[in-house]
């Protein structure tokens, strides 16, 4: 390991994704196509990583409860507005850096305020935030195959199964 620097990392490259923003332009095929090439900013999701993250949970849960079932838009409610506004059915929601923005629904002050007020104490506002939690804790278990409707777990599993011979 080198000397460490003052960023605490070391010789390691600086993370991907944190430099300078390319230029479209750059790309030689997207000029030849005319294309464009975009950076997506998506809203909270349950993945295997924001289960791992500390405070995510947390957060996640408590801007369910703000939202409720029906303004909390999963991510594949996201990807249908994303190619909606790549096919141009709806109009392309940019920021001033020419990113896509599909996260306005969880920054609308409104909701980050509710969300705010129950960060500032956090026991307290799990107590309140109890169903988003539950919600969050489920769909983790969906993403690890357990807690799936119609799924018997408890009935009896082949687990001695033969590998396939190479051909």
């Amino acid at each position: 390991m080198g000397n460490p620097s003052s960023s605490g990392r070391g010789d390691r490259p600086p993370p991907r994704g944190r430099g300078p923003a390319r230029s479209p332009s750059a790309s030689p095929l997207l000029k030849e196509k005319d294309g464009r090439a975009f950076t997506v900013v998506a809203g909270a999701a349950v993945t295997q990583a924001s289960s791992a993250i500390p405070s995510i949970a947390l957060y996640t849960a408590f801007l369910r409860t703000v939202l409720g079932g029906h303004g909390f838009r999963s991510t594949a409610e996201q990807a249908v507005d994303l190619w909606d506004q790549l096919e141009g059915r709806t109009p392309l929601l940019l920021d001033e850096a020419g990113r896509i923005r599909l996260d306005g629904w969880e920054l609308d002050d409104r909701v980050q305020g509710q969300v705010r007020e129950l960060w500032a104490d956090p026991e307290r506002g799990l107590e309140a935030a109890r169903a988003g939690a539950d919600w969050f804790m489920g769909q983790v278990r969906e993403l690890y195959g357990w807690g799936v409707e119609g799924v018997d777990y408890g009935r009896p599993a082949e687990t001695d199964v033969a590998w396939p011979a190479p051909r």
